[in-house]
């Protein structure tokens, strides 16, 4: 039954990964601009940055959400962050192609776009209160369940957005999309979220 911890960590990964966010659209973007492979560098530091958002929220769960609802400008920061990082690429113009570009750690990118985004960590929150009774009944092979949950998540995350790098080369070879018009994707979706930040701490 302890591989089960496995199984529900992909599973969970996957339902909370799937909605379109700045790590999806990223490796889309890469993958359009750079090659699959590039893409993959952003889904293992994704990875990495969601098993590290899964185990904050396991091993302090509430202080984490007691210090954001105490701290309201923290979540407001963050949507400012991100509002600001969607105006960039919206008003971003596309490079000249004899422009060199300057190389950056798609790694880096990934894990940084993974966790800052608060409500993923309230999704990590929300799932392990909903797991409260089964964790209580593992809790002789607690550290086993936990690395095999964390395992869980790495999978689930790189395997969710190597989804959306495929889709990503799908488009590239149905049709050639412009740098610009992914750029206006990313960005209008980070502003999407920034808004749903705001409009949650201002009305919930």
């Amino acid at each position: 039954m302890i591989f089960t911890a496995l199984l529900i960590g992909i599973i969970t990964t996957i339902l909370g990964a799937l909605p379109p966010g700045a790590s999806n659209l990223a490796v889309i973007k890469t993958s359009l601009n750079e090659s699959q492979h590039e893409s993959l560098k952003i889904s293992y530091g994704a990875g990495l940055g969601e098993v590290l958002l899964a185990f904050i929220a396991f091993s302090s769960g509430m202080v984490v959400q007691d210090f954001f609802e105490m701290n309201l400008w923290v979540q407001y920061l963050v949507a400012t962050i991100l509002a600001m990082a969607g105006l960039y690429f919206i008003l971003k113009k596309k490079d000249y192609p004899k422009r060199k570009r300057q190389k950056s750690s798609k790694y880096l990118l990934g894990f940084t776009l993974s966790i800052i985004n608060p409500p993923v960590l309230v999704y990590w929150i929300l799932v392990f209160s909903l797991l409260g009774k089964w964790l209580s009944s593992t809790a002789s092979d607690s550290t086993l369940w936990l690395a095999l949950f964390l395992s869980g998540v790495f999978i689930g995350k790189v395997a969710t957005l190597y989804g959306y790098s495929r889709f990503g080369s799908h488009i590239q070879k149905k049709k050639s999309s412009s740098e610009s018009s992914i750029n206006r994707y990313i960005g209008v979706t980070l502003i999407i979220l920034a808004c749903m930040q705001v409009i949650k701490l201002t009305f919930i």
